[in-house]
C-alpha cells in the first residue's frame, strides 16, 4: 500500500488537569476505505516512540514500511479490504523532527510569543490524547469504531477509549499492555528517562532550541528505555557478555579502563543513535510524563471500581515475557473486568516484540478482528 499523511487541526484545545488552551494541529494517516455507512473504520493507536505511520509506504522506493505493515493491509490480521484503518500522530510526538510527523509539541512555536512552547507546554495525559483523537474521528463523520488496537502506549490508549466513549467503540484489543500502570513502569523508562535528560547540563531547563540540545542526557532516557523492554534472553542471545572491540583497538579493555565498553553498551547504543536525529528530548519529557500519568482510576476510585465500569469487550495480547506489562497484570485486569480475553505469547525477547515479532500473535489479532 502507498501511504499519505493528512494534518488535521482540532482548534484550540483546553488539557484536562493543566487547564491550558492551545491551538493544537497533529498528522494522521488512513488504510482502505470508509464504506458508504461508515461502519467499518478501526483506530491503531501507537506506541511511545512511535508515528502514525504504521502501514505502507510513502513511496515505492521506500526501504521500510510502516510498523505494523505485517498486520495491517490487504488480506492481513487487520484487513483493509474489509475495514478502514486510522492511526494519528500524538501531540508532543518524540519524532518532532522527522518530515513524516505532523505535531504539536513543547518544539513547536507558541503563537503568544514566537518562540518554542519549550517547558511552558502544558503537561498532559493520555487522556487528552484519546479526546483529540476522538475530534478527529467526529470529523471524518465516524459514529462508531469497529475496534480500537494499538501495542504499548497503544493498548493503553484503547482502554481510555472504553472509559470515555464506550458508546462509540464496539471492542477494544490491547496489545503488550494491562489496565494498569505500576510504580516500577512508572519508574522504568519513565521517570528515569526524563530525570537523564533534565541531569545533561544542555538542557538548559528546556530552553535549548537555539543552542546544541541535551543529545547526551537523550541517549541515557533511551538506553534505559531499551534495556527495559527487552529481556534477559534477548540480551545473552545478541550479546553476552563479549566486548565490543575484543582486539581492544576501538574500545579499551574494560578491566584495566572505565573506557571500555560491552557489546551490549554498543549494540544498544548503536539502535538508538539511529534514529536520534528525529528526537526531541523535551517531547520525550511530555509523553514519558503522560504515560506515567496514565490511571484508569478518577480520584478516590480503586482500580476494582474503575475497570467494573469497562462493560465492552476487551481482548489483551500478552507476551509472557514481557518485563513491564506481565501476565500478572493482564490476569489481575482480568478478573475485573466484565467482558475480558487473554491471549498469551511468549518470544523470550520482551516488550518490543509487538513491532519486531507480531508473527507469533497475528493469528490471534486476526481471530479478534473476524
Amino acid at each position: 500500500m502507498l501511504a499519505d499523511k493528512t494534518s488535521f487541526f482540532a482548534g484550540n484545545y483546553t488539557f484536562i488537569h493543566s487547564k491550558k488552551t492551545i491551538p493544537v494541529t497533529f498528522g494522521y494517516e488512513t488504510y482502505g476505505k470508509l464504506n458508504a455507512a461508515k461502519d467499518n473504520a478501526i483506530l491503531v493507536c501507537h506506541y511511545f516512540t512511535g508515528t502514525s505511520h504504521a502501514a505502507g509506504k510513502y513511496n515505492e522506493s521506500d526501504f521500510i514500511p510502516g510498523w505494523w505493515d505485517s498486520l495491517i493491509g490487504p488480506g492481513k490480521s487487520i484487513d483493509t479490504n474489509k475495514f478502514f484503518v486510522i492511526c494519528s500522530d500524538c501531540i508532543s510526538n518524540i519524532n518532532f523532527y522527522s518530515p513524516e510527523v505532523i505535531t504539536t509539541g513543547p518544539g513547536s512555536i507558541n503563537p503568544e510569543t514566537g518562540q518554542a512552547y519549550g517547558m511552558k507546554f502544558p503537561i498532559f495525559t493520555l487522556d487528552d490524547v484519546v479526546k483529540l483523537q476522538k475530534q478527529l474521528i467526529d470529523s471524518l463523520g465516524i459514529k462508531k469504531l469497529r475496534r480500537v488496537v494499538g501495542p504499548s502506549m497503544g493498548g493503553l490508549q484503547s482502554f481510555l477509549w472504553a472509559k470515555y466513549f464506550p458508546e462509540m467503540v464496539e471492542q477494544i484489543v490491547s496489545v503488550v499492555s494491562t489496565p494498569m500502570m505500576r510504580p516500577s513502569c512508572m519508574m522504568v523508562p519513565n521517570l528515569l528517562g526524563i530525570e537523564a535528560i533534565m541531569l545533561d547540563e544542555k538542557w538548559e531547563k528546556g530552553d535549548y532550541y537555539l543552542k546544541e540540545a541535551p543529545v547526551k542526557g537523550l541517549l541515557l532516557a533511551f538506553k534505559i528505555l531499551l534495556t527495559a523492554t527487552r529481556s534477559d534472553h534477548w540480551a545473552n542471545a545478541n550479546f553476552g557478555r563479549q566486548f565490543l572491540d575484543p582486539t581492544f583497538t576501538t574500545s579499551e579493555n574494560p578491566f584495566i579502563s572505565f573506557n571500555g565498553r560491552f557489546s551490549i553498551e554498543g549494540g544498544i547504543e548503536q539502535s538508538v543513535l539511529m534514529r536520534m536525529r528525529f528526537f526531541d528530548p523535551n517531547a520525550y519529557i511530555y509523553i514519558a510524563k503522560a504515560n506515567s500519568l496514565f490511571d484508569l482510576c478518577e480520584p478516590g476510585e480503586t482500580l476494582s471500581q474503575a475497570l467494573a465500569k469497562i462493560k465492552l469487550p476487551v481482548k489483551m495480547i500478552i507476551d509472557e515475557s514481557d518485563l513491564m506489562f506481565t501476565p500478572e497484570q493482564a490476569e489481575e485486569g482480568k478478573a475485573l473486568l466484565p467482558d475480558c480475553e487473554v491471549s498469551y505469547y511468549n518470544s523470550q525477547n520482551g516488550h518490543l516484540s509487538c513491532l519486531y515479532e507480531t508473527g507469533l500473535f497475528a493469528e490471534t489479532l486476526k481471530t479478534y478482528f473476524d
